[in-house]
């Protein structure tokens, strides 16, 4: 669900909102809802990013409209995690996320003018993409917050001293830098298998409906 800085902007997750039962909304997700705007601007984002990153002009019209919007969902199910999680987004957290965002550097510094006629290149205003950037930030909170609480019990602690001493020569002690290695690999794993049991969870939940009609 991650690309990076530069490519979150370009593909974007759009202004999420209320008032799930507006017509144009493709998706809702709990009382979240995917607008056709948004949707066809982060279809739009792939677009870019397939052709001008990864140089694919080739790329499958149901590839993209799959990636926008099962990326738009997803976003907002750790929304909806976020708000159970009782989490929020401070003013200057969004500005400090803003500002040290290199999109809308000029010579090392965040420049407001810049910023703004990059929104208004990819049409949209201040206020809308100072929402999606808060709600991007609480699902990254919900996230965070599931990947710091995964832990290796001490039945997996032991099966990585176990294995560090299987992979060491007979009569030499275990190398802490490789068990270190073997434990941050276990860990890891556990931590996205985590998260994709929480994604999964959400989905699962019912809160999502689509209206294939409107894509």
């Amino acid at each position: 669900l991650i690309l990076g800085i530069a490519v979150t902007f370009v593909i974007g997750m759009g202004w999420y909102g209320y008032e799930s039962t507006q017509p144009n909304a493709v998706a809702t997700v709990g009382p979240y809802k995917v607008t056709k705007e948004e949707y066809l601007r982060t279809k739009q984002g792939y677009y870019r990013f397939y052709r001008d990153q990864l140089k694919q002009e080739d790329i499958k019209e149901e590839t993209i409209q799959e990636l926008a919007l099962e990326g738009l969902i997803t976003t907002k199910s750790w929304q909806l995690l976020a708000d159970e999680f009782h989490l929020a987004v401070s003013p200057q957290e969004l500005h400090d996320a803003i500002a040290n965002q290199k999109d809308f550097h000029k010579d090392g510094v965040f420049d407001p003018e810049y910023y703004q006629r990059i929104l208004a290149a990819n049409r949209m205003k201040p206020h809308q993409y100072e929402q999606q950037r808060r709600n991007e930030l609480l699902a990254e909170k919900a996230r965070l917050l599931v990947s710091e609480s995964t832990t290796l019990t001490p039945a997996e602690t032991q099966e990585v001293k176990e294995l560090a001493a299987r992979q060491t020569l007979e009569g030499a002690e275990p190398d802490p830098a490789a068990s270190e290695q073997i434990r941050m690999q276990f860990l890891m794993q556990k931590k996205q298998r985590a998260m994709q049991a929480v994604q999964t969870a959400l989905r699962a939940r019912g809160d999502v409906t689509i209206h294939k009609e409107l894509l």
